[in-house]
């Protein structure tokens, strides 16, 4: 029997009974640790409020070292790891480490991974109920191959890479490539045009570009680009923003016919993107500075996470009425498509964390 510890592995408090507190997952087995309450209760936690006999008060957040709250345990494993580009040899570790963390919110690791990750992650944005969280890694284990064989592996590893990151661009573009990557597997519900159709379409175009070319005075090479441009875009398909709405369609956080308010908060998602990643600057149309740096922090640090973890857990098998019913609750989405609000004043504590995080940093790096 081959034995590792497990780090940062929260499930609940005080330490459940088995079978929450000990549990197969594929050929490995984890339990607890039975000195689990005291290790757990050394786990980074936010700031929080409590109420006493002199009234509010206002706890700091703990900030953790990494704990061994959990062990590993296989006797002549054949487990694999399946959640990379290549498959390893590893006894299945790094799968269980990365649902785990998914599941968890936290950066759950081995020793060998230690230094790599951060142990201070809070995990508030969980995928199931915290002591289901064995039984529910067991799910997502058996349904493993459904992530891999729609590259949607790629999109858990970067959604959990996001959470160590503490700039906000840093972590949009995780995310946002973890996005990038369900839409690509998305099917749309926008029917394909006719090749035929966009051939005569690009030859119009051609010929309006001939003409205007003659009355405007149009150099050749602008002609030429211009072409190039409008005929690779007719070929393209669906814009990120389309296959966007397409998905939170499918997933029925947005109207089948969205309203006008609904269909621009769907572009400010696809803007963010677009500002965040070519430019690294939080700007949004009809907003000050101030304010889409608010927006910006919402959208990226909150809105596209929640996406991502409903996605991943449904080709997990996780339901609303089952294991891993977090990862589907769609309240927080339809709020916001739907009113522009997201968890209303938890979300304005998060992204004031998020912005004092990036002044932090700036501020070391000047």
């Amino acid at each position: 029997m081959k034995t590792v510890d497990l780090f940062n592995l929260y499930v609940d408090e005080p330490r459940p009974d088995p079978p929450w507190s000990e549990y197969e997952i594929g050929g490995l087995t984890v339990r607890l640790t039975d000195d689990y309450d005291s290790k757990v209760a050394q786990l980074a936690r936010p700031a929080i409020r409590v109420v006493d006999g002199t009234g509010v008060k206002r706890l700091p957040p703990h900030r953790s070292t990494w704990q061994a709250t959990a062990t590993v345990s296989w006797k002549d494993s054949v487990e694999k790891s399946v959640l990379l580009d290549e498959e390893c040899d590893d006894e299945g570790l790094w799968d269980l480490c990365n649902l785990l963390t998914f599941i968890t919110g936290r950066s759950v690791v081995t020793a060998e991974y230690k230094g790599r990750y951060r142990p201070d992650i809070y995990g508030d944005s969980y995928a199931a109920i915290p002591i289901e969280t064995l039984k529910a890694a067991a799910l997502a284990w058996q349904n493993r191959e459904n992530l891999v064989s729609r590259n949607l592996h790629i999109a858990l590893i970067l959604y959990n890479e996001a959470m160590n990151a503490n700039l906000l661009q840093a972590r949009a573009a995780l995310y946002y490539t973890a996005l990038n990557i369900i839409l690509d597997n998305h099917k749309t519900t926008y029917e394909k045009t006719n090749k035929g159709v966009r051939k005569r379409l690009k030859n119009e175009i051609s010929k309006v570009l001939n003409r205007f070319e003659e009355t405007e005075k149009l150099q050749p090479d602008q002609a030429e680009r211009y072409k190039r441009l409008l005929k690779d875009r007719i070929d393209r398909g669906p814009t990120s923003k389309d296959k966007l709405l397409s998905l939170l369609q499918s997933l029925e956080v947005v109207d089948p016919s969205p309203t006008l308010s609904q269909d621009k908060r769907v572009y400010d998602v696809d803007q963010v993107r677009n500002s965040l990643v070519h430019t690294g600057q939080p700007k949004i149309n009809g907003l000050d500075n101030n304010q889409a740096k608010r927006y910006t922090a919402n959208i990226a640090a909150n809105v596209v996470p929640e996406i991502i973890r409903i996605v991943i857990g449904h080709h997990l098998s996780f339901s609303s009425g089952g294991l891993g019913s977090h990862s589907q609750m769609k309240d927080g989405l339809i709020n916001f498509f739907h009113k522009g609000v997201f968890r209303g004043q938890e979300f304005e504590q998060i992204a004031e964390y998020v912005l004092e995080k990036n002044r932090e940093l700036y501020q070391r790096l000047s």
